[in-house]
């Protein structure tokens, strides 16, 4: 028994201290991390066990254990701080004492190893995001100097950057919140390494900030950008069906590192007013913006004064008739004036659209022909929705 613990204490690594108690009870094991990832395992550890580690790491994290039956599966935690599951393919009734004492020494040692691997990692990450904290603010003096220490983490930031945030579009629960956010890292780096030169990903203030090396001649388009980061989004929630909805914003490419900072802003700020046409999943470009781009720098007095003007009248006559010409009208400018996807939106008729849209401009007194007129009344309509998103 002090045999194979000293040997045990002598194994370095993991994949190291799984063999060295195979080697002595016979059991297969495998190890996951606090994200259910696989961290080790033992040559036979069978592969039906592992898929369904797999599929039911929702349970894992839970610490629904019941769920596994057959196995035995023990949570891995330092001061009260999980970091990972040591599991073994028998359950823990069929296990001698000595082996059982064996593999309560194997998780102990573990979790150690774990939680050591995760205080420098963190360090690291610290350190990292500091730099990339004082690029998106531009708390620096040099751009040859930064762009010499950002070698150090493999960045090339002499080189053009898009600027992509992304958030929940819902407020969640401390601990759960910043577990999805983990979560949803990992599932963007995954899928964007594949189309790009080392993506930069980082955590900040409950957003993940995207940042991405154009290595093409052109560089790409915004709109191009988008259709990509919308595959990345189907991908991922294939792959993570149960993840909350969020909303991706894009800001410009920009040329030199010094104009990072302003692709960031520019790309929380789609992020934001995005919303305001697409309050889920959406994806929205900075250039598209449009007039939403103005009215956001506007008091909100102001909009508000500048949308009743424009729109009391219909309000009231909504009110006053249970009538929807207003949500009829922004529906139709929402659908760039097209007749058969405003009617598809309000499940009407395009006749009764167009008798709709007389109405309108029968009780307004205008005529939604004249260009000035739908100008007016489109960023009408863009006010009163920025009023209603701040309420």
């Amino acid at each position: 028994m002090e045999k194979d613990k000293e040997e045990l204490w002598q194994a370095e690594d993991i994949t190291g201290k799984l063999m060295v108690v195979q080697r002595y009870t016979g059991l297969e094991m495998v190890l996951l991390d606090n994200l259910g990832e696989l961290r080790g395992t033992t040559p036979k550890f069978r592969e039906e066990n592992l898929s369904l580690l797999r599929r039911k790491r929702q349970a894992l994290q839970k610490n629904e254990l019941k769920t596994f039956a057959g196995l035995t599966v023990l949570p891995l935690e330092q001061n009260k701080q999980p970091w990972g599951w040591l599991v073994a393919d028998c359950p823990q009734e069929s296990m001698a004492e000595p082996v059982w004492c064996l593999f309560l020494e194997l998780s102990l040692q573990l979790t150690f190893l774990l939680w050591h691997e995760g205080e420098l990692n963190a360090m690291v990450r610290r350190h990292r995001e500091q730099f990339l904290y004082d690029i998106l603010y531009h708390n620096f003096a040099s751009s040859e100097e930064v762009i010499n220490l950002g070698k150090n983490w493999n960045m090339r930031l002499d080189k053009p950057h898009h600027v992509v945030v992304v958030e929940f579009d819902r407020p969640l629960q401390g601990n759960r919140q910043e577990q999805l956010l983990a979560e949803l890292d990992k599932e963007w780096m995954r899928v964007l390494s594949a189309r790009f030169v080392q993506p930069v990903l980082m955590l900040l203030r409950m957003q993940l900030v995207i940042l991405f090396e154009d290595d093409r001649t052109p560089p790409r388009k915004q709109r191009e950008l988008a259709e990509i980061m919308t595959d990345a989004m189907a991908r991922i929630k294939e792959a993570f069906p149960t993840i909350p909805p969020f909303s991706v914003g894009i800001g410009r490419l920009h040329y030199s590192v010094s104009e990072i900072c302003r692709s960031f802003q520019e790309a929380r700020q789609a992020l934001s007013l995005g919303r305001f046409r697409q309050p889920e999943n959406g994806i929205t470009c900075y250039d598209e913006l449009g007039v939403l781009k103005l009215l956001s720098h506007i008091r909100m007095e102001e909009l508000d004064d500048f949308a009743q003007e424009a729109l009391g009248v219909l309000m009231e006559y909504d009110d006053a008739n249970g009538t929807e010409l207003l949500k009829t009208l922004e529906i139709y400018f929402q659908e760039n004036e097209s007749m058969p996807l405003a009617a598809e939106r309000l499940f009407i008729h395009a006749n009764t659209l167009r008798n709709r849209l007389k109405k309108i401009e029968t009780v307004l007194g205008v005529e939604l022909n004249q260009a000035d007129v739908r100008v007016r009344f489109y960023v009408a309509c863009q006010a009163l929705r920025i009023v209603r998103h701040s309420m």
